[in-house]
């Protein structure tokens, strides 16, 4: 039987994105193999939005540990947004060593339902709360394998994810649609200034 709840380090792997050294360790080379995303790729909502290819060159051992894979969850771990967004290829690509990297274990906990925990208010107020520094805050990994995390079966997690996608969805057309009436409204009046 399933817990109904469990800290993150038992139900998931975490682990720090890559450390590039050096100042032009993350410039973008043409020649590179792998993309960086970087924090600025995670949008507030917590979807990845990768642009330009910020490609760097990565050794064949790095890779095998830091390549990353569909399904994990990145969680920017400095800053003052700790946004949770999911990494789904199509290129080869590492985090930066800004991002935490969540390697959940599906039996037990879905990557989906994973980031919509991790982006609740609550939830973020907690992370935030957990970081250390002044200038620069940063979350330590020991206090992510802490954080306690409910675990609802397996497809009541799916319902909860596709809940969320939906919420999200919702969110991005009403913007849109906001986006739309104002120009209209513009239109409408430079219009009637012409007639």
């Amino acid at each position: 039987m399933k817990p109904a709840q469990a800290k993150l380090g038992e139900v998931a792997e975490v682990l720090l994105g890559i450390t590039l050294r050096g100042s032009d360790a993350s410039r973008h080379d043409p020649d590179g193999s792998h993309h960086l995303i970087r924090i600025s790729e995670v949008t507030e909502d917590g979807d990845l939005r990768i642009g330009a290819p910020n490609l760097i060159r990565v050794d064949e051992s790095a890779a095998v540990r830091y390549e990353l894979r569909d399904g994990e969850v990145l969680l920017a771990a400095r800053g003052t947004r700790m946004t949770a967004a999911i990494f789904q290829g199509p290129q080869a690509a590492v985090a930066g060593g800004q991002f935490c990297v969540i390697r959940a274990h599906t039996g037990w906990l879905l990557p989906e339902y994973l980031r919509w925990f991790l982006n609740l208010p609550s939830t973020q107020e907690n992370l935030n709360s957990r970081a250390r520094g002044t200038y620069i805050r940063s979350l330590p990994v020991k206090a992510l394998l802490d954080l306690e995390i409910p675990l609802p079966p397996i497809p009541r997690q799916r319902v909860i994810a596709d809940l969320y996608e939906l919420r999200l969805h919702e969110k991005h057309l009403m913007a849109k649609l906001a986006e739309l009436r104002g120009a209209l409204f513009d239109r409408t009046i430079v219009h009637s200034l012409q007639a």
